[in-house]
């Protein structure tokens, strides 16, 4: 259903575009268009301005002044507010979309109840289904409307189905369900009307219409023969459907493979500029300003010891921060370059003996008990050091950092079987996390901390990815987490 919501999301972004630059052509103060209302039969839909004092606008601004997306939304941060709602009493819609006018000041909110909500799903997969028939067969069009006549999902030629008589659309007598024969030009089509019920009462009507291009001489010669044949395409339409609708989860998980490889190229893309720009930008006037704090620190003292201890720690506090916004731009780096590792010969047992020395003063500091388990074995594989130094770095810090009060880290090394290859496991005590979260944890700028960039996570599974290794996470709620890292194992020179 995430797919889903996010094709009905889409929609809603693509009705607010719309109603946005359909309301610049009208009259200040006369609202939203009403044709495009009527169209979607949304009730909740709003135009208001902020610097009119809108009521609607000032009790958004009151229910949501703790939520800060919507306080980025108002600061001009984010151009897009979207938050589902599934309570079932605190509020009267199941989703609210707020989106910055791009035509005109103010906003553009879209509100659905939780009917209109399963409304618009509901088309969303009509539509969906009905493209699968596009283009198949003599198909010519197919559309669904509903039992007030909104059209809910349409495919193929526009111009034959405008459900209003014509000249050229007369039925064929005596037919039930009705048979129009529609001429158009040269071309001949057959319609057929009835009503879609998917299960229980009457969803709407849905109108098929088949070209008759290749069975003109076949009506010429026997009308009996091309009724016939109309019942026979109508079966294997009704069948079909009726299969699409059996695998349509295959279909919908094809779909959303099909969106996250799409959204990380756009999101790798966008990386890459952000990352040249910033590093061009910023990383060398920041190199200049921590040489300069430096030659600050050096060549400037203060007879009062006071003034002196005060002017020693403004000073790193501004090299500490400077050291952070270099690492941030490094980590935005790396996850824009196509990922390069140098594949040598490496023991990995020996780097995670070098991590965790490295950081043993931190787990005193923090009051970390190490428990180590596994085969003392050196474990040869090949792979870049460096990076894999860094993803451990990591994944450890992350488990020191669930354990605020001091924990117990389990690191686990062993040999496994099936899949061959080595397997670390690094397992906290702290709280676990969260199931709403655990789905976002890989993802791009995804975080839970207050001064964190999410870029953590993603660049360690690129790193493991990029070794040809997996990473994964286990987790329950006060229990802690493991996080489980899978290498293929390569035969040492040196081994026997």
């Amino acid at each position: 259903m995430i797919g889903l919501e996010d094709l009905l999301i889409e929609r809603l972004i693509d009705l607010g575009l719309r109603l946005d630059q359909a309301a610049t052509r009208l009259p200040e103060g006369s609202g939203l268009p009403a044709d495009l209302i009527r169209e979607t039969g949304l009730a909740g839909i709003r135009l208001v301005t902020a610097d009119k004092g809108d009521p609607y606008f000032q009790s958004l601004k009151r229910e949501f002044r703790n939520n800060p997306d919507f306080q980025k939304l108002l600061s001009g941060a984010s151009r897009l507010f979207v938050l589902r709602n599934d309570s079932e009493n605190s509020r009267s819609y199941k989703l609210l979309l707020a989106l910055v006018r791009r035509f005109d000041r103010g906003l553009i909110i879209l509100t659905i109840s939780d009917r209109e909500y399963r409304t618009l799903a509901y088309e969303i997969i009509l539509q969906g289904l009905l493209n699968e028939f596009s283009g198949k067969g003599n198909l010519a069009y197919l559309e669904v409307s509903d039992s007030r006549g909104r059209i809910l999902a349409r495919t193929g030629r526009g111009d034959l189905a405008p459900p209003k008589a014509a000249e050229w659309r007369r039925p064929l007598p005596e037919k039930k369900p009705p048979v129009f024969w529609i001429k158009l030009g040269a071309e001949e089509f057959l319609e057929l009307t009835r009503p879609l019920v998917p299960a229980g009462p009457s969803a709407g009507v849905a109108r098929i219409g088949l070209s008759l291009k290749e069975i003109t001489p076949l009506l010429d010669q026997s009308r009996t023969q091309v009724l016939f044949m109309t019942g026979i395409l109508l079966a294997l339409g009704v069948v079909s459907l009726f299969l699409i609708f059996k695998v349509q989860g295959r279909q919908f998980r094809r779909i959303r493979e099909m969106e996250e490889q799409m959204r990380l190229q756009e999101e790798l893309s966008s990386m890459g500029k952000l990352a040249a720009g910033v590093a061009h930008e910023i990383k060398n006037p920041l190199n200049a300003i921590g040489l300069v704090v430096q030659r600050l620190q050096k060549e400037f003292t203060w007879e009062d010891p006071q003034i002196q201890q005060d002017y020693d720690r403004f000073t790193r506090i501004v090299r500490d921060e400077i050291s952070r916004v270099n690492r941030i731009i490094e980590q935005f780096l790396f996850v824009a370059r196509p990922y390069q590792a140098d594949q040598e010969e490496q023991f990995l047992g020996e780097i995670l003996d070098y991590v965790l020395a490295l950081m043993e003063a931190e787990f005193k500091d923090k009051k970390i008990v190490l428990e180590r388990t596994g085969e003392p074995k050196p474990f040869p594989f090949r792979g870049d050091r460096f990076q894999l130094t860094q993803a451990l770095i990591n994944i450890i810090n992350n488990a020191i950092e669930a354990m605020p009060q001091g924990g117990i880290l389990g690191i686990g090394l062993r040999e496994t079987v099936e899949p061959p290859g080595i397997e670390i496991r690094i397992r906290d005590s702290g709280q676990g996390i969260a199931p709403e979260n655990r789905k976002h944890l890989f993802a791009h700028y995804f975080t839970t901390k207050e001064k964190g960039v999410g870029l953590g996570l993603a660049i360690t599974r690129k790193i493991i990815e990029g070794h040809g290794g997996t990473i994964g996470l286990e987790s329950e709620p006060g229990r802690g987490t493991t996080v489980v890292l899978r290498l293929p194992r390569a035969q040492s020179k040196n081994s026997a």
